[in-house]
């Protein structure tokens, strides 16, 4: 039977992203599954290979208002617990978090990201990022402390915790390395105007130049990064360092 990854999306018009076309390419059957319109997520078993959850326009709390991600959190929990290959962006890297017992709200004092931003890596990210990468960001929460028995990976001006690894696998990115050109461009033509304006902000038409910059590196680095995801060799590889 064809080894499938578990795509927990948070929007259905968005299929375009590069990490379910990584394993569709790869072989992987992507196995969608959208909560927030009532579909069920399985249970893990021998056939799954990894989970990824992306990030949506739902915050992680208060979840009473959004009762799905309830079911979210168990399946981040039971892959978790399997050292299963994980992946979270955005609100996916917040509900890993949330799992392993930080709440997660907005900047204390306003601040939004927005665009690209450079990482600021730590010694230990720099073996999975490198030391000179721009990545798109596209949120206002995401303030957080790193949860316990977590490896700090990369942080930005404004937000600290920006990617942290868990067990073996298991990686949390408040940043997007899988969108589209597509899907930058419906994200900053549907974002309000307030939201722009919120400090740290980047503007729509700046956000729509950077991505000539700054995407073709972001999207090579995700794909080798994806391969040795799946193979286990990140963490690996960050041990040997």
């Amino acid at each position: 039977m064809t080894k499938r990854i578990i795509h927990v999306g948070h929007a259905n018009d968005e299929r375009d992203d590069r990490a379910s076309a990584w394993a569709a390419g790869r072989g992987f059957e992507v196995d969608w599954r959208f909560p927030y319109e009532g579909d069920r997520l399985p249970e893990i078993d021998e056939n799954v290979s990894g989970v990824v959850v992306y990030g949506g326009r739902f915050d992680v709390d208060p979840k009473d208002a959004n009762p799905f991600l309830y079911d979210e959190a168990r399946l981040i929990e039971d892959a978790l617990k399997q050292d299963l290959p994980l992946l979270g962006f955005c609100l996916g890297g917040q509900l890993i978090a949330d799992v392993l017992g930080r709440p997660v709200g907005p900047h204390p004092e306003g601040n939004a990201e927005y665009g690209y931003y450079p990482l600021i890596v730590s010694d230990e990210g720099r073996a999975v990022f490198g030391d000179d990468l721009t990545v798109l960001q596209s949120h206002w929460h995401g303030w957080y402390d790193l949860p316990a028995g977590a490896v700090h990976l990369a942080s930005t001006a404004h937000f600290p915790q920006q990617a942290f690894r868990y067990g073996s696998n298991a990686y949390a990115m408040q940043f997007h390395p899988e969108a589209s050109f597509n899907m930058l461009s419906r994200w900053a033509g549907r974002r309000s105007a307030e939201r722009h304006a919120m400090p740290g902000a980047f503007p729509p038409e700046r956000q729509l130049a950077d991505h000539a910059i700054y995407d073709a590196p972001l999207g090579a680095w995700f794909n080798a990064f994806l391969d040795e995801w799946m193979d286990g060799r990140v963490g690996a590889r960050q041990a040997a360092e």
